[in-house]
C-alpha cells in the first residue's frame, strides 16, 4: 500500500497540560508517506491519541502545544485558516468513542448526507442519497430506510462505529486518521474492518494513521508500526509475520455462594416498531458472572440496557430474587458502559460523581460521603489524587475504574458491565477484569458481562449465552461453549478471535489459568 512522496509530517510535537508537568507526548517526529499506513501501538495513556488529533491540529482539553510543527498536504492544520481547507475534505478522522461523534436528534441517513454534502463539490439529491446508500453498504450496514431512519441511540456499539467511519469515509479523504477503529466490534467484524479498510487503502493514493492498543491488528494492516511508551515514540519496525493462534484461557469457577438472582423470561424489545430482542430468557445465580456474547448487532447492548431499566420491554420480564425460594425483593441495579468518557460529565471531577449516588440516593451526609468517596477510590485501585481529576485527564483504564466506583457507590449487587474493556490495551483490560474478578469475590456481586471479547468472557463467566439477531442461539457453561461450540456463530467468533479465517476447523483450546 506504500507510496512514494510525503504526506504529512510531524516534527518535534511535544503536548503537555497547560497547568505544567510533564508532556503526554515529547518530540513526536514522523512521516506519513503517499499510499501509506502507519500503525501507532502502546498502553492506554501513552499518547496514542495525543498524537492522532495533533494531524488535525487539535489538542484535548486541559492540554496545549508547547512546541513543534505538523503539516498535512503541505498545510498546517493548527492554522485556523488551514485547518477549516483540511479537515473532512484532506484528512477524516474516526474515534475511539463513535457514539459522542453522532447527533443524537439527527437520524443517521441525515448525517451521513450531510458528510456527503459538505465535502463533495455542489451534489445533487439524488447523487447524495446514492452515495449514502453506498457508503453505508461499504462498511457492511443496510441502507434501507428504515435504518437510515435510526437515531444514534438505536443503534449498537459496532452499528455506531461503522456509521462515523461511513462518515469518515464521505468525500474521499487522501489521509484517514482512525482512533481505536475496532474498539467496538466483535471479532468477526474487527476481521471484516481490516478486510475493509485494506480495499479503501489499496488504490495507493490514500494514506491512514492507524491507532490501536492491538498489536496484531494493526500489524495485518500497517505498512509500518511505530511504539508508544508514556509519551515518546520508542520503536518503529517493520510489521512482524502474522502471530500464531491464540489461546483462550477458562478460569477456574470460584464464584462466591448466594442465594436468587437474575431472572429473565421471554424478553421483547423494539427500536420503534423494528423487533430488536425475540423472546429471550436467561438465569444468572447470585454472585456468579453470566457473559453475553455476539456479533454486533445481535442485540447484546440493548438486553443490557432492559437489565437496568434503561430500555422497556414490548413484553417478558426481568426479575431479581433474594433467594432461591423465589421471594421478590429489590436490587441496585448498576451500567458500567461501553463508553467510558461519555458516561461521565466532562465538567464533574471523579468526586463529584461518585458523591452524588452516595448524598442522592443513599443519602448519607457529605463528611461521611466524602470519605466513602475515598474509600472507593482505593477500592478500584485508584490514587486518591483522582478525585479532583476530570474525565479528560484521565486515561481510559481510569474512566473505567471511577465508572466502577460510581456504580459501587449507588451500592449495586448486580453489575450489567457493557464492553468496559473495548477501548482498552490487554494490558490494562486485563486489569480492569482482574478487578471486576476481585469485587465479585469481595462484595458478593452478581455480574452480567456483555461483550466481543471472547478471552474477557472465559476469564471471567461462569455462564455464557450467545446472541444472534436478537435470539439466543447456544448457552451453557463457559468451559463447554467456548470449547465445544455447537451454534456457526459461537465458532465464528472463536475462530477470529484466534487470528483464524472464519470456518477453519481448529479451534482455541480452553486451559485453567
Amino acid at each position: 500500500m506504500s507510496g512514494s512522496g510525503s504526506l504529512a509530517e510531524v516534527s518535534g510535537l511535544t503536548i503537555g497540560p497547560t497547568a505544567g508537568g510533564p508532556p503526554v507526548l515529547h518530540d513526536a517526529r514522523l512521516t506519513i508517506g503517499r499510499g501509506q499506513v502507519l500503525g501507532v501501538v502502546g498502553r492506554s495513556g501513552s499518547g496514542k491519541s495525543s498524537l492522532a488529533f495533533g494531524l488535525l491540529g487539535h489538542v484535548r482539553p486541559g492540554l496545549e502545544r508547547r512546541r513543534g510543527t505538523v503539516r498535512v498536504a503541505g498545510l498546517d492544520p493548527f492554522g485556523r485558516t488551514d485547518a477549516r481547507r483540511l479537515r473532512g475534505r484532506v484528512v477524516s478522522f474516526l474515534g475511539q468513542d463513535p457514539a459522542s461523534s453522532l447527533n443524537p436528534a439527527l437520524r443517521i441517513g441525515k448525517q451521513v448526507a450531510e458528510a456527503v454534502g459538505l465535502r463533495s463539490s455542489a451534489p445533487r439529491a439524488g447523487d447524495v442519497g446514492a452515495q449514502v446508500e453506498d457508503l453505508l453498504r461499504s462498511v457492511g450496514l443496510p441502507a434501507d430506510r428504515a435504518f437510515q431512519r435510526r437515531l444514534p441511540h438505536q443503534l449498537s456499539g459496532g452499528q455506531a462505529q461503522r456509521v462515523a467511519l461511513a462518515i469518515a469515509l464521505a468525500g474521499t479523504p487522501r489521509l484517514l486518521v482512525l482512533d481505536e477503529p475496532t474498539s467496538s466490534l466483535d471479532t468477526a467484524l474487527a476481521a471484516r474492518m481490516r478486510r475493509l479498510l485494506v480495499d479503501v487503502l489499496s488504490d495507493g493514493d490514500r494514506s491512514a494513521l492507524l491507532v490501536s492498543h492491538d498489536p496484531v491488528w494493526v500489524s495485518s494492516v500497517a505498512d509500518d508500526v511505530i511504539r508508544l511508551d508514556d509519551g515518546r515514540i520508542v520503536e518503529a519496525r517493520t510489521p512482524p509475520l502474522p502471530p500464531v493462534p491464540a489461546t483462550v484461557r477458562a478460569r477456574p469457577t470460584d464464584a462466591p455462594a448466594a442465594g436468587g438472582g437474575l431472572y429473565v423470561k421471554e424478553l421483547v424489545a423494539v427500536h420503534g416498531r423494528e423487533p430488536v430482542l425475540h423472546d429471550v430468557s436467561l438465569t444468572v445465580a447470585g454472585g456468579s458472572c453470566t457473559a453475553v456474547v455476539g456479533p454486533s448487532g445481535s442485540g447484546k447492548t440493548t438486553l443490557a440496557r432492559c437489565l437496568v431499566g434503561l430500555h422497556r420491554p414490548a413484553r417478558g420480564s426481568v426479575a431479581w430474587r433474594e433467594d432461591a425460594s423465589g421471594s421478590d425483593g429489590r436490587v441496585a441495579a448498576q451500567l458500567v458502559a461501553q463508553d467510558a468518557r461519555g458516561a461521565l460529565n466532562p465538567r464533574e471531577s471523579a468526586r463529584t460523581a461518585l458523591m452524588r449516588p452516595l448524598t442522592g440516593l443513599r443519602r448519607q451526609p457529605a463528611e461521611k460521603a466524602a470519605a466513602e468517596a475515598g474509600r472507593l477510590l482505593g477500592l478500584v485501585g485508584l490514587p486518591p489524587e483522582v478525585l479532583g481529576r476530570r474525565p479528560g485527564e484521565l486515561s481510559g483504564g481510569q474512566r473505567q475504574r471511577v465508572n466502577l466506583a460510581r456504580a459501587l457507590a449507588a451500592d449495586a449487587r448486580l453489575l450489567v458491565c457493557d464492553e468496559i474493556t473495548s477501548a482498552l490495551d490487554p494490558e490494562t483490560g486485563g486489569g480492569v477484569l482482574h478487578l471486576l474478578n476481585s469485587l465479585r469475590r469481595t462484595l458478593g456481586l452478581t455480574v452480567v458481562l456483555v461483550t466481543h471479547d471472547l478471552a474477557a468472557a472465559a476469564r471471567c463467566a461462569e455462564q455464557v449465552v450467545v446472541l444472534d439477531a436478537g435470539q439466543v442461539v447456544e448457552s451453557g457453561p463457559a468451559d463447554r461453549v467456548l470449547a465445544h461450540p455447537e451454534h456457526a456463530v459461537t465458532r465464528e467468533l472463536l475462530a477470529c478471535a484466534a487470528h483464524l479465517p472464519p470456518g477453519t476447523s481448529v479451534l482455541p483450546v480452553l486451559e485453567q489459568e
